[in-house]
């Protein structure tokens, strides 16, 4: 067993590598979100083009302050926007917020036209179905993160020597 230990340990610190990442820093946060090689990038160039790039990180080159996106060069400065999934909390009340704008709408139709209720009062009960519902759909849809003076895109490198 202490054979075993010592030639984990020796092993353990000849894998020591440096380590690259994509950080997205907001302003006046400590706290980054860190993307890695093999992550995927939703972004918009800098330019006149109303297209939306879906890209894998390939390899980071902090030297040039590149990203390999595919295989395929791109400049940190030449990307304009990101569109970022939100935080897992807001996409479940999202969906529940959808799924109730739609079920109270269907739940509204069978009871004033399937069950001929007059008592059902229609008009508010749509108007909450469609509030829900289009809450829940903003909730489900990614940001847009605009990079400039809140958001920025940096290159880190970490080695180990």
């Amino acid at each position: 067993m202490r054979t075993f230990l010592l030639l984990f340990l020796c092993c353990s610190g000849l894998s020591a590598y440096g380590q690259k990442m994509l950080l997205l820093e907001r302003a006046n946060r400590a706290r980054t979100t860190k993307f890695y090689i093999g992550d995927v990038l939703r972004f918009r160039l800098v330019g006149e083009e109303n297209y939306w790039y879906e890209r894998t990180i390939t390899d980071i080159l902090p030297e040039t302050n590149t990203l390999m996106l595919d295989n395929f060069a791109v400049k940190l400065p030449e990307i304009q926007t990101l569109k970022m999934r939100r935080k897992p909390i807001w996409r479940i009340l999202g969906g529940a917020a959808f799924s109730l704008g739609a079920t109270l709408a269907l739940a509204t139709t069978v009871g004033r036209f399937g069950y001929q209720d007059k008592t059902v009062d229609a008009p508010s009960l749509y108007g909450l179905a469609a509030g829900s519902f289009g809450a829940g759909w903003y909730l489900n849809t990614p940001r847009k993160l605009k990079l400039g003076k809140k958001h920025r895109l940096r290159i880190v490198e970490v080695r180990f020597e």
